[in-house]
């Protein structure tokens, strides 16, 4: 059932790419944008355990990370996954200790290692409560990343939401990998990590991704909002239809009733 103001009056604009850096994928729904993400992780990944022999996978929080994730396990196009040279990171994390219920990889871990076999080992939390958390994990990813050929040394992919914060990145003062945001209340990995990516993916759906590219296309020239530019890399955005579909008006900008939406955790 269509929002009765888009079905009465036949305004509904015509989905379009989105004017944002890197390119644009979309799909018509979640389940669709999602697999398009999925066949992009799953060739990356790929090519690089034949390339490296391993594969350095970063994720923020988000349902719909967690949902690619179990996409990845149940979908039998993706059945060959190599998990078992996967390594797992954490882009962010709030001020809680690994196995903490709001722990991001607390959930995932059940997910990949549990379901899909990653070694524990290759499962990398953020150990946030820790004054020295972000120095830490800072060295971790360094003793993982240093052994492959210079210019090769960095996260294969990087997948984050439609978090704000994240999209315009944080640099650290002392140009660590790994920061505390300024106001303390989270650990996230730098933008220089992010920007020397293989593979940057952002991925938005339903109002939240609607309301993520009308920021982010109205904003100024000079705004800082989007500051991931992968040197070398792939920047690339996953949107579903109800997000490419932008316009100023705000009618047609309310979302269907039964647009499918993913809970906040």
């Amino acid at each position: 059932m269509q929002d009765p103001d888009t079905q009465s009056y036949d305004i509904e604009p015509a989905k379009s790419a989105p004017d944002l850096p890197g390119s644009v994928r979309m799909g018509e729904d979640i389940e669709e944008t999602l697999d398009l993400l999925a066949a992009d992780l799953f060739v990356q990944s790929t090519s690089c355990v034949n390339q490296f022999g391993d594969f350095h996978l970063a994720l923020s929080h988000g349902q719909l990370q967690e949902r690619l994730l179990i996409k990845l396990m149940i979908d039998p196009k993706y059945r060959s996954m190599p998990w078992t040279r996967t390594h797992l990171w954490s882009i962010d994390e709030a001020i809680v200790e690994p196995g903490h219920p709001e722990h991001s990889m607390t959930h995932w871990s059940q997910i990949v290692h549990e379901a899909g076999g990653i070694p524990s080992e290759q499962l990398h939390p953020i150990p946030a409560h820790l004054p020295t958390a972000a120095s830490d994990y800072h060295r971790e990813l360094i003793e993982h990343l240093e052994w492959r050929e210079r210019g090769h040394d960095r996260l294969d992919f990087v997948l984050i939401g439609d978090d704000r914060a994240l999209i315009g990145g944080f640099d650290d003062p002392a140009d660590q990998l790994v920061s505390f945001t300024p106001c303390q209340t989270r650990i996230v990995m730098s933008r220089r990590l992010l920007n020397a990516s293989r593979f940057i993916a952002i991925v938005s759906t339903g109002d939240a991704g609607r309301s993520l590219v009308d920021e982010l296309t109205q904003s100024q020239t000079d705004s800082p909002q989007i500051g991931l530019c992968p040197q070398g890399g792939v920047l690339r955005w996953y949107l579903d239809d109800y997000a490419c579909r932008h316009t100023h008006d705000p009618h047609i900008n309310e979302e269907p009733i039964n647009e499918e939406r993913p809970e906040p955790r």
